[in-house]
């Protein structure tokens, strides 16, 4: 077996355990939430409402095609409507199913091989979304010092924190990342496989701000989601204080690095909800319902794309 075959074997057994470690943190709390012995609230929620908890999760995803088309036109190549969601939906299924999102590569990939973007353009754009979602995220968690700052959240918020911080440095330092990394190739074979022509093509502040603007539409579009799950279920939530709860959570599951960030990002939520005087076995129902219409139903579609766009990839259309 060689090198790179054992890395990916690797990657995979890890990959597995960290899904496995997150569906027994998930079993834990189904466990201790009662649910299992009152599984008729899950039938109690008011479906006129789901169905527009639901409509909000499709607007998210319109949000993130429409910051994709945004960015490509940005960096010089225009696609259209259908391939836009092409490459975003399936990047769904990819960007889910690995650490820390890191499946994100995935629509580099796909740009340069379907539409001739070079690499480094196509990482650039994805650095762009992902950055502008922690920066919000990050901010929209801070409020929790105005709730109630404990040991556990002052430690993620320090780690997302120095993730932040490190993005901001490879933004801004990327051409003298690159210049070192070229100089260490002649010792380190494995960064020869670098192009010497990788360079990483920013665009301007003004232009940063559409898609700063867009990215606060769609997590906007997120917060209001599980908020109208939660009134399906009956309760009237504090809006900004769930919004705290809510970023706090999707940050500790991409801390996690489980991929979905599977039972720690719903324990955690269940945990706030709690917090917030919701009943244990109603709080993982609303968690529950809404990562249903939020994430596995979206990596489902991903998925179902995800074929699609192989299939136009390899008959070498896009």
């Amino acid at each position: 077996m060689s090198l790179m075959d054992s890395i990916r074997k690797n990657k995979q057994i890890l990959r597995l355990i960290l899904f496995c470690a997150g569906l027994v943190i998930l079993g834990y709390f189904i466990a201790k939430s009662g649910i299992l012995e009152n599984y008729q609230i899950l039938f109690s929620v008011s479906i006129p409402l789901y169905l527009l908890a639901f409509s909000s999760t499709l607007a998210i995803v319109f949000l993130r095609i429409y910051r994709w088309k945004y960015l490509c036109s940005l960096y010089g190549t225009i696609i259209t409507w259908k391939e836009a969601s092409m490459v975003i939906v399936s990047s769904l299924f990819y960007a889910n199913i690995t650490p820390g999102k890191i499946g994100d590569i995935y629509k580099a990939f796909f740009m340069q091989k379907g539409y001739g973007m070079s690499l480094a353009d196509g990482i650039s754009m994805i650095f762009y979304e992902r950055f502008f979602e922690l920066m919000i995220l990050f901010f929209a968690a801070c409020g929790i010092a105005f709730i109630q700052l404990k040991g556990i959240t002052v430690i993620m918020l320090e780690v997302i924190a120095i993730i932040l911080a490190l993005l901001l440095l490879f933004y801004f330092k990327i051409d003298l990342i690159l210049h070192t990394i070229r100089r260490l190739s002649v010792w380190i074979p494995a960064f020869q496989r670098i192009s010497l022509n990788l360079q990483i093509r920013k665009i301007p502040f003004s232009q940063m701000v559409g898609v700063l603007v867009i990215t606060i539409f769609s997590l906007g579009f997120d917060f209001l989601q599980i908020w109208i799950v939660a009134l399906a279920f009956g309760y009237l939530l504090n809006p900004i204080v769930l919004t705290i709860y809510f970023s706090l959570s999707i940050l500790a599951g991409l801390v996690s690095q489980i991929p979905l960030g599977v039972g720690v990002t719903e324990g955690s939520m269940s945990y706030f909800l709690n917090g917030m005087g919701v009943a244990p076995a109603d709080s993982l129902a609303i968690v529950l319902s809404s990562r249903l219409i939020s994430m596995y139903f979206v990596m489902a579609l991903g998925f179902v794309f995800s074929k699609f766009a192989s299939d136009r990839l390899t008959g070498g259309q896009a």
